[in-house]
């Protein structure tokens, strides 16, 4: 799992604070703490320091811990603000709390004022290497940003609930085009027994959800062949019609390494299969999509020889059944920075991947570009899929069902289960696919006689309580069609000498979507 590593490397821990001058329990909050940094357990570290600042709010050294904590955790890096404010405020204050006060700024959406921040580390020429390196960047990602959020998305994100997510992070959700089925991340324990890696976090599990009348069921670790709970095997791919799953499995060297499972019928998938050192080679292959018919393969890797970071590279199937040598997309796909997670769309006309380069507005964004009919070369220019999709958190991975309508992200949003959470994306000026419902009367007496010219029908949204329409039948046939939604509705049918009939319908969409529903009431006097 990839966030936050980047900040890792930005930041200095401040000096041990005198112990003479606190007391005991502090004391020991201060060792704790510090070794909990070097852990990296930010999130344990952080009820340390936020401990001691209560002890004593005008320490730099607790302040500024503080605010490292925050930015290492998917809580709410926002929070860092107020801590780096204080310590700004004063003379002789470690260099870096400039640049990390721009990047709190960042993470909430305060760009003029990162902006000013950044260019005051700048202008001082003090701090870390690394920090002083990526300034230029930070403020051009400010500057992008200004501009992209002045042209917000059309957008619905759904939280898909408890029985996807946890308080845990969840993410890289991987669905297939008719969105039968869902496969993810979540770094939550499988069990009481699960101990945590040093850095406070447990080991990665793969889960699995499929859809029942139209609803994700609750997600359940996929099992073998694929990975048991907490292995750290990691779904980092799948086609568009989601019989191939690509699943990330580190070496003993720590790198990570693809292999490749379909799937065989009833559910079930095959045994994993390491794909060909032409893809697996040197360094890191970190994710990965193919086309539907398991010839093409679109992978990041930050193999030698790239344009810097992790690039995206291509490899096809030869007519022997061998894999291709693997060739990088070039500098319309990458960039001197960091790109990841490509997918294609299902109809295999666009490529879906992330960016820290291009116009991102902060960390990873999404981006899309076309794909020529022939399917062998980009068309157009690399565009940014704008916010809120992207935000200036790290956006990782989309997935896009068959219809356009839906998309599929893990992001970290108000209202959340806690960390990341896996959201379904409606993209409102795509429009949505319809059930059109078709029926008739008759009545359970066939000697009473329905008026079809008198009789009047209404639906209502159970959800909303709102009125969706008032329909009329066919005078001579009493046939009626209504269109509807996904959702839940609440039809009643009103009819002179007959007593008012209620029925519940509920439109399905997904893979339970179906385009036309017949029907027929019965009415009793």
């Amino acid at each position: 799992m990839k966030f936050n590593v980047f900040i890792i490397s930005l930041f200095t821990i401040a000096g041990t604070s005198n112990f003479a001058q606190i007391n005991k329990d502090a004391k020991a909050l201060v060792i704790e703490g510090e070794a909990r940094l070097k852990l990296e357990d930010y999130e344990e570290a952080l009820e340390d320091f936020l401990q001691l600042v209560a002890i004593e709010p005008k320490n730099e050294s607790y302040n500024y811990n503080t605010a490292v904590c925050y930015l290492n955790t998917n809580i709410n890096k926002a929070k860092a603000v107020p801590y780096l404010e204080h310590i700004t405020r004063n003379n002789g204050y470690n260099a870096n709390a400039d640049y990390l006060l721009g990047r709190a700024y960042q993470y909430a959406n305060r760009f003029d004022e990162a902006l000013v921040s950044f260019e005051k580390f700048k202008r001082n020429g003090k701090g870390s290497e690394s920090n002083l390196k990526e300034v230029d960047q930070q403020i051009q990602h400010c500057i992008n940003a200004k501009e992209i959020i002045k042209f917000p998305l059309n957008v619905v994100f759904q939280n898909l609930g408890k029985g996807i997510n946890s308080p845990f992070a969840d993410y890289y959700p991987f669905v297939n085009e008719t969105e039968a089925y869902m496969v993810y991340n979540s770094k939550r324990p499988v069990d009481k027994e699960v101990t945590k890696s040093p850095n406070g976090t447990f080991l990665n599990s793969i889960y699995i959800s499929k859809v029942i009348n139209g609803e994700y069921s609750t997600s359940e670790v996929i099992g073998k062949p694929i990975g048991i709970g907490n292995s750290n095997d990691e779904v980092i791919g799948m086609n568009a019609k989601g019989n191939i799953l690509l699943i990330n499995k580190p070496n003993l060297r720590g790198e990570g390494k693809l292999y490749l499972s379909t799937l065989i019928g009833g559910g079930m998938f095959s045994k994993l299969e390491e794909l060909p050192a032409t893809i697996n080679g040197s360094g890191d292959v970190i994710a990965a999509t193919m086309d539907n018919d398991g010839k093409l393969i679109y992978f990041a890797s930050n193999r030698k020889g790239g344009f810097g970071g992790t690039d995206i590279y291509s490899c096809t199937k030869l007519p022997n059944g061998k894999w291709s040598e693997a060739k990088n997309l070039g500098p319309k796909i990458n960039t001197p920075l960091d790109e990841d997670f490509p997918n294609l769309s299902p109809d295999a006309k666009t490529l879906y991947f992330s960016s820290k380069g291009h116009s991102s507005m902060g960390g990873y964004d999404l981006f899309k570009i076309a794909i020529n009919d022939e399917g062998t070369a980009f068309d157009g220019d690399v565009k940014n899929m704008g916010y809120t999709l992207n935000t200036s958190y790290d956006d990782l991975n989309f997935r896009i069902s068959k219809n356009g309508r839906f998309g599929y992200v893990s992001s970290v949003r108000g209202g959340g289960s806690g960390d990341y959470d896996v959201y379904r994306v409606s993209f409102n000026d795509v429009e949505m696919d319809y059930t059109v419902l078709i029926g008739d009367f008759k009545a359970k007496d066939t000697l009473n006689q329905i008026e079809y010219r008198d009789t009047f029908i209404s639906v209502n949204n159970t959800i909303t309580n709102e009125l969706v329409g008032n329909y009329l039948p066919n005078p001579t046939s009493g046939r009626f069609i209504i269109i509807l939604p996904p959702g839940k509705y609440s039809m009643l049918v009103e009819s002179p000498g007959f007593k008012d009939y209620k029925y519940p319908i509920e439109i399905f969409d997904k893979v339970s979507y179906q385009s036309e529903k017949n029907l027929t009431i019965t009415l009793s006097k």
